[in-house]
């Protein structure tokens, strides 16, 4: 407590220093408060004229607080100490008022609004004095009319070309009614280019094509015209010559396997000589010593081949297939003129194909000691990883890890206890489909792999110990760049329960959890679905969605009920597979984020997850393994993990947090600004609960219905800290309940009906961001 008051008193003094925000402002200068864009076109958001504006104010978080800039005006006057120095440096120099930038702003935002059709567009800045030492500055927009295309006509000096063009017409991004925008005019003159290159026009670029624009004919209409220019090659002396744009084709492949560029630049020629050749598919694969790589992988993974036109789409595909591999640290595709072949028939250039390797480390192996964090309980462990990237010389993916952790855990009084993990994972990729037949051409269309997996794990509670054999097979592929897919026809689980705790079995010998405890089987097909817009190092919004399906049971259904393997006991009947009774259910969820960046230190991230899985026919109940769970560092965060749920059910009589449910609901909001350093802040809002689907074993209080699930939601709010630490996040988040579903109607809402306590509050720590 006493700590969290120094944290307090330390945001406090900053909150003050920043409330002074005048301090560091000189006599005859002005702090620039605001920057307001007045009468903007409603087709353009006034987020669009932000980057063109030189001057903006101090950054701001919770979109008040000048943090950053009450660091800086904690620092003294002194800058010769060091203390002074790093306020100064993680902090943010009051904006100061430039007219001339503002006068600079104002014709920027009017090219930004001519560019955008507003051809009469005007701006004008003005001031305003907010107090003695602060001014705004607003932006006043005079639009005016903004001009549409009319006509549009294609034309090109090559008869050839202007076909091609002409063929496409509908792809055009002119359209009859648009707004006359420059950068759509950009756009065309990227679509036009992009389409030629990918028809052989090797030399073609964006250069040759220009736009004829009549305005007028009144009423703010604009006549287009599209013109592609022929090739222009220089004579000397001032002289010069056109020609038709020429198109070329692919003459000779070449695979410079094991390719060393450094070795390439010192010896040239003398290196080249040491290369043999092999000659498979009218390719050329080139190499030193022996060949480490079978040729037929990257053939597979190569869409340039001997006689196509150049295509530059095919060439990026290209890249893109033979980087997946992980072989090659390096990719170079280049392409050098050519002589035309003998028995050549066309008027086409013609271009050799050089596609420069260099290899990566195929092994590698790590042991690594490490904290670790499962749903907020924090650990250590050690994990054993071996990789070898190209086992049987074709690209294969094989690695083997093993590991042992031990976490430290609470139960509900919040007495400590500790768990103990152990398993091993041995995994093996291949850069194809495995089928007993041949899908031609769905190497380089969609990236196929087929992975084969087996894994150990053996875990120890106090309350149970359990171990889960697994082994799996799985088609892996890609229909573009943003949307991966996983099919798995087959997954076998066996969880075996060797021990339970007798006051545990006590608990839950009564309940819809007395089967979660019981040996079972697991064999199930699943596919997944995954969509992710974001892009490394790249601060732009993004989507992500992942969608999984799974049934599970079936055809062990048909097996033991042909074979007659049907089991009597108390419980009712049930059928077995090798003694073991098996589970069947059906199961799908649903995992929805958007990431919107405000500007460079403030960010939204938002989250909605659903989940639901129904248990049928050979066991009533979803395999604990299978079950849902509210609470801890990724989910509702004024929980413990396992805590929450399902419903307003609350089981005071267990031990160990340990509930679970069949339904899953969450929405996850949570504001994230940097403030100094390796520091980030966040204040968050999560939403949800778990529920259970059938009647006959739910808890009290823990059904889902369409009438009253909306009552049982719980929600909790907070603040956290992450550390950057560049390899990973460390986070650190507090969250307080604000709505209680356990407690009685009226009363759910804390705010206002009781006292808080420390059982309202959690604190989680954790790796990585929530969501």
């Amino acid at each position: 407590m006493k700590q969290l008051l120094y944290y307090i008193i330390l945001l406090l003094a900053i909150f003050a220093a920043s409330c002074s925000s005048v301090k560091n402002v000189p006599g005859n200068e002005y702090l620039l408060k605001k920057v307001v864009i007045k009468n903007n076109p409603r087709d353009i958001s006034k987020e669009r004229f932000m980057p063109f504006v030189k001057q903006r104010g101090n950054v701001r978080i919770f979109g008040t607080l000048k943090f950053h800039l009450g660091l800086y005006n904690l620092a003294g006057k002194d800058t010769a100490k060091k203390i002074n120095k790093w306020l100064r440096r993680i902090g943010e120099a009051p904006v100061l008022y430039d007219g001339l930038l503002a006068s600079q702003t104002a014709d920027q935002l009017g090219v930004f609004l001519k560019n955008k059709g507003y051809f009469h567009a005007k701006v004008r800045d003005s001031l305003v004095y907010a107090s003695k030492k602060k001014v705004k500055v607003i932006y006043d927009i005079d639009k005016g009319r903004q001009f549409k295309l009319g006509n549009i006509a294609f034309k090109a000096e090559d008869t050839i070309i202007g076909k091609l063009v002409l063929e496409e017409k509908k792809r055009s991004l002119l359209k009859k009614g648009k707004p006359f925008e420059v950068a759509l005019h950009d756009a065309e003159r990227e679509r036009i280019t992009r389409s030629l290159r990918n028809k052989g026009y090797y030399n073609f670029s964006k250069e040759f094509i220009y736009f004829k624009a009549d305005s007028t004919l009144g009423s703010f209409m604009v006549n287009d015209s599209v013109i592609v220019k022929n090739a222009r090659k220089e004579l000397g002396r001032d002289k010069d010559t056109t020609f038709v744009h020429p198109t070329f084709r692919i003459k000779n492949v070449y695979y410079r396997m094991g390719y060393d560029t450094h070795k390439a630049l010192a010896q040239k020629d003398a290196y080249f000589s040491k290369f043999d050749t092999l000659l498979i598919n009218d390719c050329y694969f080139l190499y030193i010593d022996k060949v480490k790589v079978d040729p037929n992988v990257l053939y597979n993974s190569t869409y340039i081949e001997p006689g196509q036109l150049f295509s530059a789409e095919l060439v990026d595909r290209t890249q893109t297939l033979l980087s997946s591999l992980k072989l090659y640290r390096f990719v170079n595709i280049r392409f050098e003129r050519a002589t035309a072949p003998d028995t050549a028939r066309t008027d086409d250039k013609w271009l050799d194909c050089y596609i420069q390797l260099v290899p990566a480390k195929y092994q590698s192996y790590s042991i690594d000691i490490e904290g670790i964090n499962s749903s907020g309980n924090l650990g250590a462990g050690g994990n054993l990883k071996y990789q070898h990237k190209n086992l049987f010389r074709g690209a294969e993916e094989f690695s083997f890890s093993f590991g042992a952790s031990i976490q430290n855990q609470f139960d509900r009084q919040e007495d400590p206890f500790s768990t103990l993990e152990i398993g091993g994972e041995t995994k093996i990729v291949f850069p194809k489909f495995w089928m007993p037949f041949k899908i031609q051409r769905f190497r380089k269309r969609y990236n196929p792999k087929t992975s084969l997996s087996v894994a150990y794990n053996h875990q120890r509670r106090p309350d149970y110990t359990r171990t889960i054999a697994t082994g799996k097979i799985s088609y892996l592929w890609k229909s573009n760049k943003n949307t991966a897919h996983t099919l798995a026809p087959l997954s076998i689980n066996y969880i075996g329960i060797p021990a339970v705790n007798a006051e545990f079995d006590s608990i839950i010998s009564n309940t819809y959890l007395k089967y979660s405890y019981e040996n079972h089987l697991i064999s199930s097909t699943s596919y997944s679905l995954v969509y992710n817009e974001q892009k490394v190092n790249t601060r732009t919004d993004f989507w992500y969605i992942n969608w999984n399906i799974e049934e599970a049971g079936n055809i062990l259904n048909l097996v033991s009920n042909a074979l007659d393997t049907q089991v009597q006991d108390e419980d009712g009947d049930y059928f077995e597979v090798l003694g073991v009774r098996y589970a069947q259910y059906l199961q799908s969820d649903i995992d929805i984020r958007y990431h919107h960046y405000m500007n460079r230190i403030n960010s939204m991230a938002y989250r909605f997850y659903l989940g639901v899985g129904y248990p049928y026919g050979n066991l009533n109940v979803l395999p604990f393994e299978k079950r849902y769970f509210s609470g801890g560092a990724n989910s509702i965060r004024a929980w413990p993990v396992r805590g929450l749920g399902p419903g307003s059910y609350d089981s005071e009589d267990a031990n160990y947090y340990n509930q679970t449910g069949d339904i899953k609901l969450e929405m996850n909001a949570e504001y994230r600004f940097n403030l100094f350093w390796m520091l980030e802040g966040a204040f968050f809002l999560d939403i949800g609960n778990i529920y259970t689907i059938r009647k006959d074993i739910s808890p009290e209080g823990g059904l889902f219905t369409f009438k009253n699930f909306g009552e049982k939601l719980a929600v909790g709010t907070g603040l956290g800290l992450r550390f950057d630490l560049k390899y990973f996040i460390f986070r650190v988040d507090m969250g307080v309940k604000l709505r209680d579903p356990v407690e009685s109607s009226g009363k759910r809402w804390l705010v206002g009906t009781r006292p808080y306590s420390w059982d309202d509050a959690a604190f989680n720590f954790a790796i990585g961001y929530p969501f």
